[in-house]
């Protein structure tokens, strides 16, 4: 093997390794090669998460409604169970769902579901259904969503999956907390035909109150087409096997990474970080929008080292030539005159025979540390701690020195970090994000149908509800996934029933 082959190979030390493999609920799984979409939301509902936390709202609900007359065709459950399997087929109305629920090629989703054979129907004014009997109709699913309530049912499901999280943590610690030792970042744009602003008619003068809820406008730019308009914005931490652990919606013109270093403040330390367990190093990537300093300290607060860069790998003439003027910049090391950094704050010494490492640490208080290190025979040594150095001066002056108590402010957390731009570590956890977040972002589109083009969401609460159901749907669903997949490899492996299913294969 020759030597630039060599210097080729990924050296991960105690980095994490990416995982190679379909998510866990994708529809190819062997494990789900015969399941149907109603057994998936049979699947949601017989988790211990879901008795727990929705059942006692939907009894509850059955028993605030008028007790006079026959028994109601359906109860809440049944209705609750129309509403996930409208999300899981990605119809937009449940009118659209019932259609194909109803159809020739459904027979094992209305099996599944209970809505295989005729209810009796009761009530004043019934009219003549021309579908199956069996499935409930427009209306009874409509009286149902009313009698919820938008606000109440939105924060049943943001329960749910939180608890669905910690359900999935506690049952499959060792194949979850591997995979979410690189947890990738990632926004997307959720738009709505509505408005969040009021608008003038020209002609009358009349001004219409807004019609969107809770979301934001972002005017159109040369650079974010398709991102413009009306809606709002899907902030989320994603595994590496696309399985969200944690998610938050805003208005479209809120910054993704004030939105990301709030969820790391909140969520991440209340559902994920008393999950995670042993001290080992973990990494969060994610992209330029992400780069900030805030952003940084909070991703190493929560016990991740950050792998964002703030110049573009595009292989475009404007990216490439910025990447170039990063490459060739300098900037001096006080006190170590023999070194240097470039503009993508990698070490380099005065003779080129110097050689980086990667170091990395997670402390007893739960905080990452990261550090950036060089030896050379020549030029000595030099160690470059993450959080403790920062930038001076302009021009050919500029350099770098350890910050004061004072300076504390103008700390550059990207000075000493060892996952930069040229390092083959980083990226392949970049090149990852793409294969799993952004799958998982895709999904949200081809599968469940949102995010796709303009929505007809009304509200925020009415957006995070359907996101939400099918969030929980994906770990419901990869629970079953593995606790198969164990199912099937015990007996090959000689043993009985029972145990964890193996790891996931390793990339080499």
């Amino acid at each position: 093997m020759a030597a630039s082959e060599r210097q080729r190979r990924l050296k991960w030390g105690l980095f994490p390794q990416v995982l190679k493999g379909d998510v866990p609920y994708a529809d190819r799984r062997p494990e789900l090669a015969d399941v149907c979409v109603g057994e998936k939301v049979v699947m949601v509902m017989r988790t211990p998460a879901w008795q727990e936390v929705m059942q006692p709202l939907l009894d509850a609900l059955d028993a605030e409604r008028p007790r006079k007359g026959p028994a109601p065709a359906y109860d809440s459950t049944e209705l609750e169970s129309c509403l996930l399997y409208a999300r899981l087929v990605g119809a937009a109305t449940w009118g659209e769902a019932r259609t194909l629920l109803a159809g020739d090629r459904a027979g094992c989703d209305r099996e599944a579901l209970g809505f295989d054979h005729p209810r009796q129907r009761v009530g004043a004014g019934l009219s003549l259904v021309r579908s199956r009997e069996g499935v409930p109709s427009e209306t009874t699913v409509w009286r149902h969503k009313r009698r919820f309530g938008l606000q109440r049912h939105t924060s049943a499901y943001r329960v749910l999956f939180e608890r669905l999280v910690e359900e999935h943590f506690k049952e499959w610690d060792e194949q979850l907390s591997e995979e979410a030792r690189l947890v990738h970042w990632d926004g997307s744009m959720l738009l709505s035909h509505y408005t969040s602003f009021e608008r003038k008619k020209r002609a009358t003068g009349e001004v219409k109150p807004p019609t969107l809820s809770g979301g934001g406008y972002r005017p159109r730019t040369t650079g974010n087409a398709g991102k413009d308009g009306h809606g709002f914005c899907l902030v989320a931490a994603v595994t590496q096997t696309g399985l969200p652990l944690v998610a938050r919606l805003t208005p479209i013109n809120e910054p993704e990474a004030q939105t990301a270093r709030h969820i790391l403040e909140d969520e991440w330390r209340r559902v994920v970080t008393p999950r995670l367990g042993d001290e080992v190093v973990r990494v969060m990537a994610c992209d330029a929008a992400y780069s900030g300093g805030h952003m940084r300290e909070a991703v190493h607060r929560a016990g991740y080292i950050p792998n964002c860069h703030p110049v573009s790998h595009a292989d475009v003439p404007r990216s490439t030539a910025n990447a170039k003027r990063k490459d060739d910049a300098r900037l001096a090391i006080r006190r170590h005159p023999k070194w240097h950094l470039n503009g993508h704050h990698e070490l380099g010494c005065e003779c080129g025979q110097g050689k980086s490492f990667r170091r990395a640490a997670t402390k007893a208080d739960g905080d990452a540390v990261a550090r950036l290190e060089g030896s050379c025979p020549k030029c000595g040594s030099v160690c470059l701690t993450a959080g403790q150095w920062r930038p001076y001066g302009s021009g050919k002056r500029r350099g770098v020195e350890k910050a004061l108590e004072d300076d504390r402010h103008l700390i550059d957390w990207r000075i000493g970090n060892p996952l930069t731009f040229n390092d083959p570590v980083s990226a392949a956890y970049g090149s990852a994000r793409f294969g799993h977040n952004e799958g998982f972002h895709g999904a949200l589109v081809t599968r469940f149908g949102l995010l796709k083009e303009k929505s007809w969401h009304r509200s925020r609460e009415q957006a995070e509800r359907d996101l939400l159901q099918v969030f929980c749907a994906m770990h419901a669903i990869a629970k079953e996934q593995r606790l198969r997949q164990a199912a099937r490899a015990a007996p090959a492996a000689g043993g009985g029933g029972s145990g964890a299913p193996p790891p996931l294969a390793l990339a080499a």
